[in-house]
């Protein structure tokens, strides 16, 4: 009964800090009176033992959302322009306008916070500054917002794991003041990257040193996620454990050399991995790891013998307990996985002889588990991930990294050497750097079906193996209900993306997608590898960055559709911008424009009125422009609506046309009236005239815009005339991604903040003004 309630109290006091980052509400901290109340009584009493878990939980869920919402009080209440004083608190990297790192502020309008009062932010600052830097300088505050969709970058939940409540913007039509107190960390990066400022590998140098990834080729980043190799370079448990086996084999040489101490190894191996984590910055998946090895060594040195899952539950509410947000990131599922995969592995106690021989079948299942995650967050998987991952996680355990390492304490003592030594190791990376280039050879795009299929018979695997249970009733029932069922045909949906400032809207019906317009295209700015320290970042190298590949693309291949066209409304950037990326990822899809430039190359149809297809059973028919032009601006939009002919469902695709195209268009006969409207111009108030809206006379009305963006988008007017004429209004910057489904003569809608985005920390990082 003893041993059951040790495993309830740890597995309640996880669950329960897990499941925090999907509450509606932070409760006031006051509930964590009755909290601690109960688990004092708990000690005189041991009745009340069955809930110590829970109430330690809440106190700490309690304590944490609480503070977080006290620094974004503070950090707001002074509005949105403002003096602020504030300190770098980790290394910055370049961005569009300037550069980008997380801060803490320590003053605002001359008032001093104090440490627990002080909120921590994404300052975005005209020059490069150093780890330490305290500036002074007029700036404006602005909220974290990001977009919501099914797949894609969450910046709103990677804020709430950083523990940032905002975004501070130095002014820079005003002059502010850097007072530069340089961290010994900064140091020893300067040192380290004039050192490999030559080297071809100079971006994994610095990102296996420090953690810093910025000068890593977008292209060589995709290459390692590909080929499952890019968690040898972000600094995570695996480096950290190196490190405490390197200051553990620093120990036992000591030992063998006269040291009474038995515990030294531990210790500096301790020592080792604390090391690395503060050249790492104490970024969160090291913090994590160091307290791993911190619960592993507490228990050695105690000499505290547990089995290897009551030791894995200690470890994960440890990491919950100092680090509560923790549990919003997906390096910290990934590494509690792999920890667990470690302990399953030694809990079997397989008659092997041969130690290379278990560390190798290790090594395989701790590859073949985690090759299934990344297939879930990258929806794909690298088939030749097995043997890279057998030949390079050695390579880089035994050799690389501990070399690294060496060559940092070398920077400290003798900085002459460490050229010849980051040569050395530059030139043990080029195994690396040849294989790279062969990893989209055995990519594979997977959808969430087919990796779900997989990763729901490893878990009955598992379970069966903890459990001491046959599985093959729970596994055929598992692969019964994980297997893809089959569509009905009457079933087709429309996805209208939150893309910010722009439109990417998708319609699918059995497994084939229509796409109308592509989201904008972005410049983004990486450090390159033989770039020099600049301050003021004039050689940063550029490549395009846009939504197509980091939402649509991955949305595509998450659904498991095929792309058979796309229709470009207009050629702005902010409907066209990822039109190069679609076509470079489905050079079959067909393409519509109204557009003749460049037509040869990237258009396969005109999209003029009269233009009229059928696509899965769905009617198109194009409304506007009446006529070709060479260039496609807002007037020449290229407005469709499509019908599903059996059961009368219509849908207006308007992409910006304005006021004088509206118009011309109720001129004419052709069939306006609607069910959904996606509206025209995001809600602008050149467009969506009081006539037109009752022309169309929509059920639903559909605006793509940004929360607070540029442009106020949507007009208050606007929305107020759809609302006067009965349509239920929604936009995505409010709803995040919108969804219809149809089947037969039914619709229904769901919106992703209303199924995923009510979390109390995103109403707090937005303003509190959902």
């Amino acid at each position: 009964m003893s041993l059951f309630l040790h495993y309830w109290t740890l597995a309640s006091f996880a669950t329960l800090i897990i499941t925090a980052s999907h509450w509606p509400n932070m409760p006031s901290w006051m509930w964590s009176v009755p909290c601690l109340v109960w688990l004092l009584l708990s000690f005189y009493c041991r009745r009340l033992r069955w809930g110590c878990g829970v109430a330690a939980a809440l106190i700490v869920i309690l304590t944490s959302g609480n503070l977080l919402h006290h620094q974004s009080n503070t950090l707001f209440q002074a509005g949105s322009n403002v003096t602020i004083n504030a300190e770098v608190d980790s290394l910055f990297k370049p961005i569009n306008h300037g550069f980008q790192g997380i801060a803490s502020v320590r003053s605002i309008n001359g008032e001093r916070l104090n440490y627990l009062s002080r909120p921590k932010v994404y300052l975005i600052a005209p020059k490069n500054l150093q780890l330490g830097d305290q500036i002074t300088a007029q700036a404006r505050l602005k909220p974290v917002i990001g977009v919501l969709n099914e797949v894609g970058f969450d910046r709103e939940k990677h804020a709430m794991s950083q523990g940032v409540v905002g975004i501070v913007s130095i002014n820079r039509n005003h002059s502010y003041f850097i007072e530069s107190q340089l961290s010994f960390r900064q140091i020893l990066f300067n040192r380290m990257f004039q050192a490999s400022d030559s080297l071809a590998n100079q971006g994994l140098l610095l990102a296996l040193s420090f953690g810093e990834r910025a000068y890593i080729d977008p292209s060589q980043w995709q290459a390692l996620q590909q080929s499952g190799l890019s968690h040898l370079i972000a600094i995570s448990g695996l480096h950290v454990g190196i490190a405490f086996s390197v200051g553990w084999f620093v120990g036992l040489g000591l030992v063998l050399l006269g040291g009474k101490k038995v515990y030294l190894p531990v210790i500096c191996g301790g020592v080792g991995a604390l090391a690395y984590t503060w050249l790492a910055g104490f970024a969160i998946p090291t913090q994590r790891a160091l307290w791993m090895v911190a619960v592993l060594m507490a228990l050695q040195l105690t000499r505290t013998h547990t089995s290897y899952r009551f030791t894995w539950l200690l470890v994960v509410c440890a990491l919950l307990f100092t680090d509560p947000k923790a549990a919003y990131a997906s390096s910290f599922w990934l590494s509690i996985t792999a920890v667990a995969t470690i302990f399953l592995f030694l809990s079997l106690r397989l008659p092997l002889r041969s130690v290379l021989l278990k560390a190798l079948l290790m090594q395989l299942c701790l590859v073949v588990v985690m090759a299934l995650l990344v297939a879930w967050l990258y929806n794909g998987l690298s088939l030749h991930a097995l043997l890279y991952n057998l030949i390079f996680v050695p390579w880089f355990s035994f050799v690389i990294i501990p070399l690294l390492l060496f060559t940092v304490v070398f920077a400290v003592f003798f900085p002459p050497l460490i050229q010849w030594l980051l040569s050395t190791i530059d030139l043990l990376l080029m195994p690396l750097s040849l294989a790279l280039p062969l990893s989209h050879w055995l990519w594979f795009e997977l959808s969430e079906q087919q990796v779900l299929l997989p990763i729901v018979v490893l878990f009955v695997l598992v379970l069966a193996l903890v459990m001491r249970r046959k599985p093959l009733l729970i596994v055929f029932l598992s692969m019964i209900l994980a297997l893809n069922v089959r569509k009905d045909e009457r079933v087709w949906r429309l996805d209208l993306l939150d893309v910010g400032h722009g439109l990417a809207l998708v319609i699918e019906k059995n497994n084939r997608a229509l796409l109308y317009d592509t989201g904008a295209a972005w410049q983004r700015t990486f450090l390159g590898a033989a770039l020099k320290l600049n301050q003021d970042g004039n050689d940063e190298q550029i490549s395009q960055g846009s939504y197509a590949q980091q939402l649509i693309i991955p949305w595509l291949s998450r659904r498991g559709v095929m792309l058979d066209g796309v229709i470009v409304s207009h050629f702005d950037n902010d409907h066209a911008g990822g039109l190069a990326a679609i076509r470079r990822r489905c050079p079959e899809a067909k393409v519509w424009s109204s557009q003749t430039e460049n037509r040869m190359t990237t258009v396969n149809e005109p999209c003029i009125k009269g233009q009229r297809w059928q696509w899965q059973g769905i009617d198109f028919e194009v409304l506007w422009p009446p006529k070709l032009t060479s260039r496609a601006y807002n007037p020449h939009s290229c407005v469709v609506r499509v019908h599903d002919g059996e059961y009368g469902h219509t849908v207006l695709l308007t992409g910006d046309i304005e006021a004088v195209a509206q118009w011309m268009l109720l001129q004419g006969t052709e069939p306006l009236h609607s069910d959904v409207i996606v509206v025209p111009h995001h809600g602008s108030k050149t467009s969506s005239s009081t006539a037109f809206i009752k022309r169309v006379s929509p059920q639903l009305a559909l605006s793509s815009s940004a929360f607070q963006g540029r442009w106020q988008l949507p007009n208050p007017a606007v929305k107020a005339r759809y609302l006067a004429a009965n349509a239920q209004w929604l936009d995505t910057g409010s709803s995040g991604q919108v969804t219809l489904f149809y089947r037969g003569k039914n619709r229904r809608l769901i919106t992703m903040r209303s199924s995923k985005g009510l979390a109390w920390y995103r109403q707090m990082l937005r303003k509190r003004v959902e």
